[in-house]
């Protein structure tokens, strides 16, 4: 008779059907360890760590998970266009309007009632800049940032 090794694991094949959907299973290599130490996790493994730079939280129970493919930083102009700042009023008065902004968003993160941001890798320019780390910190909302775009379905589907 074939035991389960994994018998509290959840089944990612049907029992009835002879075939696995192998999009529904994920392997993740770690370095170190042997093939004694491997294990098979229930949900989702991350390789990036919770950001902590502004003393936000690493772990959350009872964890609202938002997926974001957007940035949390300020707009950027468009190639052709400059922005010429000629006094530090002006100056100012841009660094006030890119902090309120940062904090708008995040407040209205922080309205849907998540506690979890899973925020997508950039291409272009950081996807987060430090003051939005700082906001997401003090609404004690974990962040993991850089997360693949190619993961983004799975993360979603594995939700």
């Amino acid at each position: 008779p074939i035991t389960d090794p994994f018998p509290s694991q959840p089944q990612v094949a049907d029992p009835l059907e002879q075939s696995v959907d192998l999009n529904n299973i994920r392997i993740v290599r770690k370095l170190g360890g042997t093939v004694d130490e491997t294990e098979m996790v229930e949900g989702l493994v991350f390789t990036q760590k919770a950001a902590k730079g502004a003393g936000g939280p690493t772990r959350v129970q009872n964890a609202k998970i938002a997926v974001l493919q957007f940035q949390l930083s300020p707009p950027k102009t468009d190639i052709e266009n400059s922005v010429v700042i000629s006094d530090y009023q002006q100056m100012d008065r841009v660094l006030k309007e890119e902090r309120n902004y940062i904090a708008d968003l995040c407040k209205k993160i922080a309205k849907t009632g998540c506690n979890v941001i899973l925020l997508q890798k950039s291409i272009l320019r950081d996807a987060i800049t430090d003051l939005g780390v700082h906001f997401l910190s003090k609404l004690k909302i974990m962040l993991i940032r850089d997360i693949e775009r190619d993961e983004i379905e799975f993360i979603c589907k594995t939700l």
